[in-house]
Parts: C-alpha cells; structure tokens; sequence
C-alpha cells in the first residue's frame, strides 16, 4: 500500500475532524517526538490530538513526497494561542499498513518567537491598559497644569491631550469603516479641538472605551485600512494608538509634573512598532523630532522616548 494512502487519515483528522484520530491506523506501539511533547503510546497521542485539534485554526500541506516506508510533509498551521502561521516538516514512518512513529520539526527561533508573542498580552489588553493610565492622570491634572508646557513641543498639556483624544478617536472611526476628511488628520487642528470639555476624565474615559471597542471587533485586526496615504492592516492602526496613547500620556504626566505609570509590556509592545514605524521618513515629514542619542544600557522606556525626540530621565 502507498504510504500516502495509509497517513492520509491522520492529516484529513488535523484538517477537517478537530484532531479526532479515531479513524487513524497508528500501531499500538506507535511512538511520537516533537518539540513541546513525545508520546510512547498511539492512547496517549490520540487524547492529546483531540485537545489540540480544537484550537486548530488552519491546517495544510504544502508539500509531501515518500522515500520508501517514510512520508515527508511540510505543513503550514495555525492554532490558538499563537497569532501567527507555524511552519513545520513532519515525518510519518508506515509499516504493514500501520503508523509506526511520528516526528515533529520546527525551526527552533520560529517556535520561540510564536510561543513568546502567544504569552504576551494581545493589542487590545495594552490598548485598555494604557488608556486606563491616561485616564487615571487626568484625574490627578490640577486648573494651572492644564496649561502648563507639555513635552509635546508648542502644546499644552490641555492641547497634547486633546490631541490624543482626537487622534485615538479618529483611529477607532477609521478601525469602525467611518469616512474621515484629509483635514482631520492634521495634529494641530486635533489639539485645537476641545475634545475634552468640561469633565475631561468622562469625555477621555468614553473615547478609550470606543478606541479598544473598535479593535476589538472580529476581523478589524486582520483587515486593511486607508490611513495617510497608505494601506495599513487594522493590527498596525492598533499598534499606532497603543503608541500615541503611551507616548502622549508620558507627555501629559510629564508636563503636569506627574508621574507616568507605564508598565513593561505597555512599552515593549510600543517599542516593537516605533523601532521601525517612527523613521526618517516620518521626521522629515514633521511627524516626529529628531532622535536624541541616549546610553545603550537606558531603560527601555527612555530609549522608547529618546526615539521619538523625548529627554527622559527616570
């Protein structure tokens, strides 16, 4: 019998039974190896299959060619928790009609960096997170520091944050399919607009709300939007608020003579889009001030903000 034909089963079971291995033909003794777990026992790699098999999002292969009793596949999958596709070789050996052994291949950096990212808090967690930060240091703003010099370059700490509601508001109608107008975009109109009114923390409180509501959705991660003159996935225009929301709160509290509670994960995650999102480009465009040279060994916080044209001492 061709091999193919006997290990047939086992991929139809990832890919359209949820892992149900019933109808598989393992030997008793089958004995399988993997990264994250080995099996002495077909009982034992069933059981498990059954598990993972329902929080397998896709399965394919593709490619798969024989070297006698051996079956070579290389397939693509995804499962739940890890937000990217995996890629792996998989080795079948058959024998009297029977599966004998199974081994299981990744790239070792791939498996670190996808189970890495599936421990980590998701875009939208931070995005609430980060909000409620924000939040919590308009509460403490006292009348004079409303006008008081941000960090925010020409802006007040009235005006940065009124700028961030504004941009965080016009990033969750872009996320919501909403027509926006090209002159919405402009920063100085944002932090002319009295987004804020007369209950600051209320009015911020309900555009957080909306911001994480629109990311939130189903499928607005994955989508692409029209942002500035380009096309950008909705994972990107989260990453982005996640970004204005930690920078110019940091702003605001800094300008208030406050402290500015931001946590680890809140940072890296900003960090992992402005290493490369905040560019050249974007200076030149007026978008950002020039990066200020900062010590290797700095917190990631200040080396976050130094990227940006921040001075920061923590």
């Amino acid at each position: 019998m061709d091999p193919r034909t006997v290990v047939e089963p086992y991929y139809h079971a990832w890919q359209y039974r949820a892992g149900d291995m019933s109808q598989v033909p393992f030997a008793d003794d089958f004995i399988f190896t993997g990264p994250v777990a080995s099996f002495t026992n077909s009982a034992g790699y069933r059981a498990m299959a059954r598990q993972a098999g329902a929080a397998v999002r896709d399965f394919r292969i593709r490619h798969q060619f024989t070297d006698g009793d051996l079956v070579c596949s290389v397939i693509d999958w995804e499962m739940d928790p890890l937000p990217a596709t995996l890629t792996a070789t998989e080795l079948l050996h058959v024998r009297d009609g029977k599966i004998v052994s199974g081994e299981l291949i990744y790239d070792a950096e791939d498996l670190r960096r996808a189970m890495t990212t599936a421990q980590q808090p998701g875009i939208t967690a931070l995005l609430e997170r980060s909000h409620a930060h924000v939040t919590q240091v308009l509460g403490q703003i006292s009348a004079q520091d409303w006008a008081a010099a941000s960090t925010c370059e020409k802006w007040t700490v009235r005006q940065t944050a009124n700028h961030l509601a504004g941009a965080l508001l016009l990033l969750a109608r872009i996320a919501e399919d909403d027509q926006v107008e090209p002159a919405e975009l402009d920063a100085q109109r944002q932090a002319d607009t009295d987004h804020l009114g007369t209950d600051p923390v209320a009015a911020f409180a309900a555009i957080a709300d909306r911001s994480v509501a629109a990311f939130t959705a189903p499928g607005t991660l994955e989508r692409q939007y029209a942002f500035m003159g380009a096309t950008v996935p909705g994972a990107v225009s989260a990453s982005i608020s996640l970004h204005e929301s930690l920078i110019h709160g940091w702003d605001i509290a800094t300008g208030a003579h406050l402290p500015y509670p931001a946590d680890d994960d809140i940072v890296q995650a900003v960090w992992r889009y402005a290493e490369t999102g905040v560019n050249d480009t974007q200076r030149r465009a007026g978008h950002f001030a020039d990066a200020i040279p900062v010590l290797p060994a700095s917190p990631l916080l200040v080396r976050l903000l130094a990227h940006v044209g921040r001075h920061a001492q923590l």
